[in-house]
């Protein structure tokens, strides 16, 4: 592009000429266009004792949204491995899993702006794909799979076989319960930011089992407001996946 062309173009959509001169000093100088946005991700997350979150981690340049979503979640699963690893109580691999889950998050996350700017992009041919993904948004499912991308919430952790239960290692669905003192929901169980049994049994018998570990996890015996259920017991980390 020429200095003339980019005038040109700032005359069509301002109304108005802007005053342009080719920059000072030795050349040679060149009008240049990125591609690509500023979409990136840290090679690593953490390096010793050093850890990123947020920005410093991952930006994206789809908007502030997700990378606010993704940093809050950074915080809270590096906040209560980091509380593990000061207390003494942590495995030697829990804080490298910081790094393993997040990356992996982060990654997903890439998708959905590389996605974001090829929608946006000029050409007919791109026209055509919006107005395809424009039908797909009239689905619910579309729609719920886009949010979940978007919250970063869609992603499961690899924290058991290939046989565990399907909620193990998502984050956990928030659900109606009814408990001796009246009805909560899941999330509002969850704000002493420590691991949480969830007892849905008829006789408590799996809060039983773990009475010696109150002292580590908070115990809760409830009913789902609704008949149908998940599971009959849910065992959550502090950052609410299910362990």
């Amino acid at each position: 592009m020429s200095l003339d062309e980019l005038g040109a173009s700032i005359r069509r959509v301002l109304g108005a000429d802007l005053p342009l001169s080719p920059p000072a000093g030795e050349g040679p100088h060149v009008l240049r266009r990125l591609t690509g946005g500023n979409t990136r991700v840290a090679e690593q997350f953490r390096d010793r004792r050093v850890f990123l979150i947020g920005d410093a981690a991952h930006v994206y340049a789809s908007g502030g949204g997700p990378g606010l979503n993704l940093g809050l979640q950074d915080a809270i699963n590096l906040g209560w491995k980091l509380a593990a690893e000061i207390r003494g109580s942590a495995p030697p691999e829990l804080l490298d899993s910081y790094d393993t889950e997040r990356r992996q998050t982060a990654h997903r996350m890439v998708i959905n702006a590389q996605a974001q700017a090829a929608l946006t992009a000029p050409g007919s041919d791109v026209t055509a794909l919006r107005e395809l993904f424009t039908e797909l948004l009239g689905h619910p499912s579309t729609v719920q799979h886009l949010a979940d991308l978007t919250a970063g919430t869609d992603v499961r952790y690899d924290m058991a076989g290939p046989h565990a239960h399907p909620l193990v290692g998502r984050f956990a669905p928030d659900m109606e319960l009814h408990t001796p003192t009246g009805t909560v929901r899941l999330a509002e169980l969850t704000r002493s930011a420590r691991p949480l049994l969830l007892d849905m049994t008829e006789d408590a018998s799996v809060a039983g089992e773990l009475a010696q570990w109150h002292d580590q996890v908070d115990i809760v015996i409830a009913q789902p407001r609704s008949p149908a259920t998940v599971a009959t017991a849910l065992l959550l980390r502090p950052d609410c996946y299910v362990a």
